[in-house]
């Protein structure tokens, strides 16, 4: 699946993937694409918070944190930003602004009290046409 869907991903400019199944919480840095070893991508910036989308790669981030117990985490391979066995959810919110987007992710645990992880991506706007403002009308 890394083979297929990581180059896909780094190709059309995907800024985070959103996946779950393993019960725990797990985020990566933003990654690009190994093609020598896809079990160990690329790191694009070694921050745990702020992200900037148009230079940096792909984040994953798996929140499967509704089950009924979690998956052991049993070390914590190089390419995460963090990881987690708590219940909880993951809220996002944008912003988007005139030039910059701007993605917050904050995973809560399960009362919604205490933010556990947090992070940002902002994404440049970019229009086919120059002409064309990204919050104007077209016909």
């Amino acid at each position: 699946m890394r083979d297929l869907y990581h180059p896909l991903f780094d190709k059309y400019g995907v800024d985070l993937v959103l996946q779950a199944h393993n019960h725990n919480y797990q985020r990566t840095y933003p990654l690009t694409y190994n093609p020598e070893k896809a079990s160990n991508p690329v790191i694009t910036n070694g921050f745990t918070t702020g992200y900037n989308s148009n230079n940096d790669g792909v984040i994953f981030a798996t929140i499967g944190t509704g089950g009924e117990s979690f998956y052991p985490l049993d070390g914590t391979a190089p390419y995460m930003a963090t990881q987690l066995d708590r219940f909880g959810f993951l809220n996002i919110e944008i912003d988007n602004g005139n030039p910059h987007t701007l993605l917050t992710g904050s995973f809560l645990d399960n009362t919604g009290s205490e933010i556990r992880d947090y992070f940002t991506i902002k994404k440049q706007i970019q229009t086919k046409d120059a002409n064309i403002s990204p919050n104007s009308e077209t016909e």
